[in-house]
């Protein structure tokens, strides 16, 4: 009896530990969040509308998918000038030349792991711009804290520019098992007869830390093909060694794989230095003149 007893307070323990946090719903605190992030900007919600970049409609299973995590998510129209260059990058107007001063932004909330303060994700375009593809929309993280009863920014992480259009996933939960959360979020990029999206674990501590990223996605012609499943309670187990996941292989290297081939690998975390992070994030840098 003891024996089934300890089974399944460890199969309730991990219940727990896989459980994820919700985003938060308080719309006072999210326009707070908004406009710590959009200092100065007018800030109104666009009724009745939702973005949608999912594809394709009716994904098949273990095919390319594209889900838009925040399609159901309302829309808020932020005007201003842009604020900093990747802004400056993604408000282009290519044809007129008139460059565009209003946002479109979807975005989540979360509380920051053992603190008062929050994590934002948010996706954005600029309303009626054509800017380059490298700079087609934006996705950014932000760690938000209180200081004199005001929400501020401590920190921002800027993810891949080039050909994004949408996140796929956003969740934040405990994938390494130490009582912590994590967030764990999918990011599309694009390029010459390419697309795939990056799958990023941060932690959570004093700052937003990227630590593993890997392809999750990539569909490169008909040379390479192929998706990966994050597989929780696999990385749970590995405390932090490894991140786990069930892929899946269509195409590899030109070779034709009918059936797909199905395998379980587990990637220890990224140990190089996030250099293309670090310049992304120095796109973010205020304009000297806005």
């Amino acid at each position: 009896m003891t024996s089934f007893r300890c089974l399944g307070a460890f199969f309730l323990l991990s219940a727990l530990a896989m459980a994820e946090t919700a985003p938060l719903s308080d719309e006072s605190l999210r326009l707070a969040a908004l406009h710590a992030i959009f200092p100065g900007m007018q800030i109104s919600q666009v009724a009745g509308t939702k973005i949608d970049d999912s594809w394709p409609e009716q994904p098949k299973a273990s095919e390319l998918n594209s889900p838009d995590a925040l399609a159901k998510e309302n829309v808020y129209r932020l005007v201003g000038k842009a604020s900093n260059q990747a802004e400056k990058e993604a408000s282009d107007q290519l044809i007129t030349g008139k460059p565009s001063s209003t946002r479109l932004v979807r975005f989540q909330i979360f509380h920051w792991p053992a603190s008062t303060g929050l994590l934002a994700v948010l996706q954005y375009k600029f309303e009626d711009a054509v800017p380059s593809m490298a700079f087609a929309s934006l996705g950014l993280l932000v760690h938000l804290t209180q200081a004199n009863d005001k929400w501020e920014v401590r920190d921002r992480y800027l993810l891949e520019t080039m050909h994004h259009f949408a996140l796929q996933t956003i969740r934040v939960l405990d994938i390494n098992g130490d009582g912590v959360d994590e967030l764990v979020i999918e990011s599309d990029f694009g390029g010459a007869e390419t697309w795939g999206t990056n799958l990023l674990v941060f932690d959570l501590d004093a700052k937003l830390e990227r630590t593993f990223e890997i392809t999750s996605q990539i569909a490169y012609r008909t040379d390479d093909r192929f998706t990966q499943v994050l597989d929780v309670p696999k990385s749970m187990q590995q405390a932090g060694r490894s991140v786990c996941f069930t892929k899946t292989t269509q195409f590899e290297n030109g070779i034709l794989f009918n059936p797909a081939r199905v395998s379980n690998p587990c990637y220890g975390p990224s140990e190089e230095t996030d250099r293309r992070g670090e310049e992304r994030n120095r796109m973010l840098a205020p304009l000297s003149n806005p």
